[in-house]
């Protein structure tokens, strides 16, 4: 009996060293298993750590591109607006069609305050120059030489940019005080130019808005500086 009772705790024990070897097995398997995957995760976070850096890198490097992009995009419509504005304003010194007749019909007028007498007076060919056209007036005048010269100061302070051209200047009669002469005004025209003053009407208010501002910041600098000055 002593003998069966020992041989059945050998095979107690030798179960018992079975399962606890199975235990042992299992928990190194778990173990290395669980180093295996700390390590794997400790890798697939350095290298999502590195592409998120390198994500980072290459989007900062993209938005300041960007940035640089807007800022000469910005910079190339500024100029582009400050050359069409300059553009129009050139155009302000020249007539439209609408302004030429205005100007013919203001020549009567002046000859009138000066007491110089219209003899003829009628348009002449139109030429074209480039995108413009050159309109002409043909003048024949009878006058005393100092009221021919004072209707010609006041003719020449009409804003828009005339010529006087062909201009020949002799006496009535020789023992005359007065003079005849004859002459040809031209002016440079852009029909497209009522047209255009009002498509732009917008743009070109808001254009001198923006330039009487800045034409008040500079005279309010200047004042400053000569305060300090003083």
């Amino acid at each position: 009996m002593f003998g069966s009772n020992k041989n059945k705790s050998n095979s107690v024990q030798d179960e018992t060293l079975k399962d606890h070897s199975k235990k042992i097995v299992i928990g190194v398997s778990v173990l290395i298993f669980s180093i295996i995957l700390i390590l794997a995760l400790e890798v697939y976070t350095i290298s999502l750590k590195g592409s998120q850096a390198k994500q980072i890198r290459i989007g900062k490097s993209a938005e300041e591109k960007s940035k640089t992009i807007m800022t000469q995009m910005a910079k190339i419509g500024k100029e582009t607006k400050d050359l069409e504005y300059k553009y129009i304003k050139s155009l302000e010194t020249i007539m439209s069609p609408m302004e030429f007749q205005s100007f013919k019909n203001s020549i009567s007028g002046l000859a009138s305050d000066n007491n110089v007498f219209i003899t003829t007076i009628n348009e002449g060919k139109t030429q074209k120059v480039r995108d413009y056209k050159m309109y002409s007036i043909n003048l024949e005048l009878l006058s005393g030489y100092t009221n021919y010269v004072n209707f010609k100061k006041d003719i020449s302070k009409t804003p828009f940019r005339i010529n006087f051209e062909k201009e020949t200047i002799i006496r009535e009669t020789p023992s005359s005080s007065k003079i005849k002469v004859n002459a040809i005004i031209s002016a440079i025209i852009f029909e497209k130019k009522d047209k255009l003053f009002k498509d732009k009407k917008k743009f070109i208010e808001q254009m001198k808005r923006a330039e009487e501002r800045k034409l008040a910041r500079e005279k309010k600098l200047k004042e400053l500086k000569e305060q300090k000055n003083n």
